[in-house]
């Protein structure tokens, strides 16, 4: 296209979608209000898809059909909230309206979509966009549509604190602005090339704290009471969208029971076209995601104690912690220091349990779809059947899955990750990332002390060190993990002399190493941590790096309250 001028609804439309396809893994990434559930993005581009899809169809009231297949279409509460704009101003185009006046009812109709807005969200910047609009011209419109969008954009962090805590900027909001990107790119000449979508493929939930509901659900109604339902929608959950009329209503919620939901629903109008998807089964923490095929995965277990990927390509699957018949997720369901005071407090003591096949399978299946290969690092299979749940899941996936038995745990299986990344990085293939845990377990130590052999006794993990039960009055016992085994080292009186003997074993077992990477874990204790880190540093040189993990729910289960640890893994 050489002119503004010349352009259809569907151009526009493409133009939109290929630049929120562009954004969609960042804004996935970036996703944390409501819920930091990994899938706005996504959502945002299933619902333009809807209406790309029907404009293909080249429909005889495209103003009326684009507003529904966007409803019919949207995924998610962003979708949702986006479907409803786009269905009033499609509307009120159709109609004859002005731009800046059509904006101005999408606006409006996403703001009723929402019976508790939020300001610093994609409504905000949505309303920013629709009151800088102005012009003679489409494109004078829509690109000062967009500036008002980018700046109001920028200031989201300051208006929510859930954004400015983990330092981003609103994911709808983001896409919101990149479909105006796309837009404008359209009204000044880039050229538009009408691909197929790839099929659209609602992500996997990342399972989130600050949602209590287990289930996303959206589902269409026609005929709608609509004064009765937003009564008996109020008391369903959260994240609640009524998005359209009375004609034509896409609902978005999220809630524990989703027959109640629907059947209540059922009441007020015809109910749907019910999509749901399970906010407790997907996986727990992931980076950044790459569109593109071609490179290699990671997926981790939490006994590693990252609770964050540290990369884009690492994927965090969770063992679980149980205290009694209360299940919580390692690091999602259960803050570190809750669970330390929960562990001094409950009469019932914690047990532990690996993840379902099935939650792998989930992970697996996701990522296949973007990565030609996963390589699957876990704890020893000498301390949990985390390594056999993720070789049964890899069964689903022929060739395409490296499950490993790092024989390792928490500070040196940590470590250990970023070894395997620096050796993707290098170019090593996946298959010889097994010999390389091998030669890891080989090169490496892994020490600590606890304050009592009862947690590790109680949770059958005390291996050799059986043998010390029953004579520490007074003394600290001193151990290691050796071929996936907790193992005695030996014996200290006084707690004064736990850290040096701890650093002095650290010392002759690492070297022969010039050069190592260390790790220091501890209980819930960053001061004690920290003085370990000042006598290592000051009893060896050669360190090339040193970092400070808190050991998370289901380690801390088995180590108990005071466990302090040491590892290292050779550079060379």
């Amino acid at each position: 296209m050489s002119s503004s001028s010349h352009y259809t609804l569907l151009e526009l439309a493409l133009g939109a979608r290929a630049r929120l396809a562009a954004e969609s893994e960042r804004i996935n990434a970036i996703n944390v209000f409501p819920v930091a559930d990994g899938d706005t993005g996504s959502n945002l581009l299933h619902t333009i898809d809807a209406v790309v899809d029907c404009l293909r169809s080249d429909p005889t009231e495209p103003a009326r059909a684009v507003g529904d297949a966007a409803l019919l279409g949207a995924r998610g509460n962003s979708g949702t909230i986006l479907a409803s704009m786009i269905r009033a101003a499609a509307g009120e185009l159709g109609a004859g309206q002005a731009v800046p006046g059509a904006l101005m009812s999408g606006v409006r109709a996403a703001y009723r979509a929402v019976p508790e807005p939020v300001e610093g969200t994609m409504l905000t910047v949505a309303q920013a966009s629709a009151d800088a609009a102005s012009g003679e011209t489409l494109e004078e419109c829509v690109t000062t549509a967009l500036a008002g969008a980018r700046a109001a954009l920028a200031q989201t962090p300051a208006q929510l604190e859930q954004l400015r805590a983990a330092g981003v900027v609103d994911a709808g909001a983001a896409g919101l602005v990149a479909l105006l990107e796309g837009l404008v790119g359209v009204l000044a000449g880039e050229p538009v090339v009408d691909h197929s979508p790839a099929a659209v493929r609602p992500a996997v939930h990342v399972a989130d704290p600050s949602s209590r509901y287990h289930y996303c659900i959206g589902f269409v109604m026609r005929s709608v009471d609509l004064a009765g339902l937003r009564v008996t929608a109020d008391s369903w959950g959260d994240s609640l969208v009524l998005a359209g009329d009375a004609e034509l209503l896409r609902v978005h919620v999220h809630a524990d029971d989703v027959e109640r939901v629907t059947t209540e629903a059922g009441a007020f109008g015809e109910v749907s076209d019910c999509v749901t998807s399970d906010m407790r089964g997907g996986i727990a923490v992931r980076g950044p995601r790459r569109a593109l095929k071609g490179t290699t995965a990671i997926v981790y277990d939490s006994t590693a104690d990252l609770p964050i990927a540290e990369h884009p390509d690492w994927t965090m699957v969770p063992l679980t912690v149980h205290f009694g018949d209360v299940e919580f997720r390692d690091y999602v369901d259960l803050a570190v220091a809750e669970f330390y005071e929960r562990l001094a407090s409950s009469s019932t003591h914690p047990t532990t349990s690996q993840p379902a096949p099935g939650a792998f399978i989930v992970v697996y299946g996701d990522l296949l779809e973007r990565y030609e290969h996963v390589v699957s690092i876990h704890i020893s299979a000498g301390l949990s059947g985390t390594y056999g749940s993720a070789c049964t899941a890899a069964q689903e996936f022929p060739g395409r899955v490296t499950v490993i038995d790092s024989r390792l745990v928490s500070m040196p299986l940590a470590l250990g990750l970023g070894c395997a990344q620096a050796a993707l990085d290098a170019g090593v293939s996946p298959s010889d990332l097994p010999a390389l845990f091998e030669k890891i377990a080989r090169e490496s130590g892994c020490l600590f002390s606890v304050a009592t052999l009862e947690y590790l006794q109680r949770g059958g993990r005390i291996g050799r060190a059986q043998a010390l039960v029953g004579t520490l009055l007074g003394v600290h016992p001193l151990l290691a993990v050796e071929a996936g085994e907790v193992v005695p080292v030996g014996r200290v009186r006084g707690e004064a002399r736990v850290l040096p003997e701890l650093v002095a074993e650290f010392v002759r077992r690492s070297a022969s190493f010039s050069t190592i990477d260390v790790a220091i874990a501890h209980a819930d204790d960053p001061e004690r941590a920290a003085g370990l880190e000042a006598l290592v540093w000051a009893a060896r040189t050669g360190i090339r790096s040193m970092r400070i993990l808190t050991l998370g729910a289901v380690v801390g289960t088995h180590a108990g309250p005071g466990a302090l640890g040491l590892a290292f893994v050779a550079a060379d």
